[in-house]
């Protein structure tokens, strides 16, 4: 296993600290009553260790153009993590290997999870929402995300021995770092646009506030968001420092994940059929 992303810590002491400063207090206490209330699930499952390695994996996210492409994956034969959201519409194509969820409010995440879940692993922060375990049946793996605050990051390592890990901003990128923390060298991407088709779209996510044109990784237009924005950095900042040992094809019909020697862009039905190991 990848040692929990040891060499890759943007949040260190300091940046926790800052981060407790800022971060409102109403999400901090959320995280505590999460993880207080998940505990008795959390000693009962563990963590990561307890899954097995995989070399490669399929990662579905919810986003727009997975109508494009998702009816692929069936017969595929590499492991595929699943977002909440996009699970339903996976499994009609496949079982997945695992499915990644990591709200901390409430959402439909248990209707979302309310599948034939098992033999499919649910990984989670410990500070998840209770919700997420309300109807799951298959086994469970926790992490202790570095990108809390300091005094919750510590007390979770002292009580659990959890293995400490990034969780990712959204949960398309905490599925990437699963897939790398499970020793996977290779991850192809579905559904994972970081944009939405129109403008009105946009600018209903945010209130009205913004919308950003950009041209996508199939030369059209698409729209996005100052959020979308900042979790492509992150997401980019993370492929830029692992790119020597883990692979990463963006196979999203369509977004904004995409650099020049950094993120692939291959279309999925020509991956699979050509590339696919």
């Amino acid at each position: 296993m990848s040692n929990g992303l040891a060499g890759f810590n943007p949040y260190s002491r300091k940046l926790r600290k800052e981060l407790d400063e800022i971060v409102d207090i109403r999400v901090r206490n959320q995280w505590f009553d999460n993880y207080y209330a998940n505990k008795p699930i959390i000693e009962k499952h563990g963590g990561l260790t307890s899954m097995p390695l995989i070399e490669n994996a399929i990662i579905v996210g919810a986003g727009w153009s997975l109508e494009k492409n998702v009816h692929l994956l069936r017969g595929c034969n590499i492991p595929v993590i699943s977002t909440d959201k996009a699970l339903k519409r996976v499994m009609e194509y496949v079982k997945p290997f695992a499915v990644c969820a990591l709200n901390t409010g409430a959402t439909e995440i248990a209707q979302w999870l309310d599948v034939d879940s098992e033999g499919i692993w649910l990984v989670a922060p410990v500070t998840a929402h209770p919700d997420t375990f309300k109807t799951w049946k298959g086994p469970i793996a926790f992490v202790n995300p570095q990108n809390t605050c300091q005094e919750l990051y510590e007390l979770v390592q002292r009580e659990t021995g959890l293995i400490p890990t990034l969780r990712g901003c959204n949960s398309g990128f905490f599925s990437l770092i699963t897939a790398y923390t499970l020793n996977a060298k290779l991850a192809v991407l579905l559904g994972m646009n970081y944009s939405y088709m129109t403008e009105e779209e946009a600018l209903a996510a945010t209130h009205g506030n913004h919308s950003v044109k950009m041209m996508d990784v199939t030369g059209n237009y698409t729209y996005t968001v100052l959020d979308w924005l900042d979790a492509r950095r992150e997401f980019m900042d993370f492929c830029f420092e692992w790119m020597d040992e883990f692979r990463v094809i963006n196979c999203s019909e369509g977004g904004i994940l995409y650099e020049p020697n950094l993120i692939e862009h291959v279309p999925f039905a020509l991956w699979r059929d050509w590339y696919a190991p």
